[in-house]
């Protein structure tokens, strides 16, 4: 009867290290992995590190690399204030400078009518781009006018960024004579291949129907 407990103890104890061992292993890879994803993270300054950066709700954030690409790139051009990332899915803005000067009133409602009216092209994967530029009064700070800066390949995705361009309401932080009275919007438009989808949409009302 010892005999057979002593030969359990040593089978079991082997099996024990090694089990101990893996679990070791284990956390000891998972904390190397996060500490590597914590690294690889990157703040990105478009205009200067001076410039706050704010989203479309009007907060304050940092550019990262896990952000699009667009909004990591430099800015040459000191009149670019706005860019944006736009799909059916997604409305995404980044002020890039001026913010104490001038603010974007922020609008859900409207962002997600610019969103819905991308959801017909979504018949392939492709990004397209376009810089709209604005001009306001001098005087009250309202939008003047609106012109294209550098088109899109895709004719009606130019119409989509230049009303999304003309239905922003602007906040002065100046209660006299407005400081910025130009600045440019550079748009990223993505679109995402749901043909498939639609296709499936299509038939199952089909079906419906029957």
């Amino acid at each position: 009867m010892q005999n057979s407990i002593s030969i359990r103890r040593t089978l079991s104890t082997p099996n024990a290290i090694l089990l101990s061992l893996l679990l070791v292993f284990i956390s000891c890879s998972s904390t190397k992995e996060e500490v590597k994803d914590t690294k690889e993270i990157k703040t990105f300054y478009p205009a200067g590190q001076k410039e706050k950066v704010l989203d479309e709700n009007g907060n304050e954030v940092q550019i990262t690399s896990r952000d699009p690409e667009l909004f990591q790139k430099d800015s040459k051009n000191s009149e670019e204030v706005f860019r944006v990332v736009l799909s059916s899915e997604s409305y995404q803005v980044r002020q890039i400078r001026k913010s104490e000067f001038i603010k974007r009133k922020p609008d859900p409602g409207g962002d997600s009518i610019i969103m819905e009216e991308l959801l017909k092209y979504n018949k392939k994967d492709f990004i397209d781009d376009g810089i709209i530029s604005v001009k306001l009064n001098p005087k009250t700070g309202k939008m003047e006018t609106i012109n294209t800066d550098r088109s899109t390949r895709i004719q009606q995705l130019l119409k989509i960024i230049s009303n999304d361009a003309t239905r922003w309401t602007l906040e002065h932080k100046s209660t006299e004579e407005p400081t910025v009275i130009k600045y440019l919007i550079t748009y990223n438009v993505v679109l995402i291949n749901k043909s498939n989808r639609d296709q499936i949409k299509e038939e199952l009302k089909k079906e419906v129907k029957k």
